[in-house]
């Protein structure tokens, strides 16, 4: 199989995924807590339908992420950074719900 696969690409397997989405699902209502996509960690776009269906949003570092969290994820976004460049609070503040 693997030689029919081109490369560079990304081998996702769906069927793991839904499994750590549906534990993850499992800890946020055991605990009543949310549980955040960490975008820097794994920004894959084609499955944010899937996981929207079991997280509560994304958290970024970053204005970037941020909005690919608002554009593609489409639930909440937190933001959290050490220090900000100028401006950026004030563009951040228009795609996050917490920074």
């Amino acid at each position: 199989m693997t030689d029919q696969i081109s490369t560079p690409c990304f081998v996702l397997d769906l069927a793991r995924l839904r499994q750590n989405l549906e534990t993850a699902k499992r800890v946020r209502e055991a605990a009543g807590c949310k549980i955040l996509l960490a975008t820097k960690a794994f920004a894959l776009p084609a499955v944010f339908p899937m996981m929207r269906e079991y997280l509560d949003g994304t958290t970024a570092s970053g204005e970037y992420e941020a909005q690919l969290g608002a554009e593609t994820f489409g639930k909440e976004v937190h933001v959290y950074s050490p220090a900000y460049a100028p401006g950026e609070v004030e563009r951040l503040s228009r795609v996050a719900e917490n920074i």
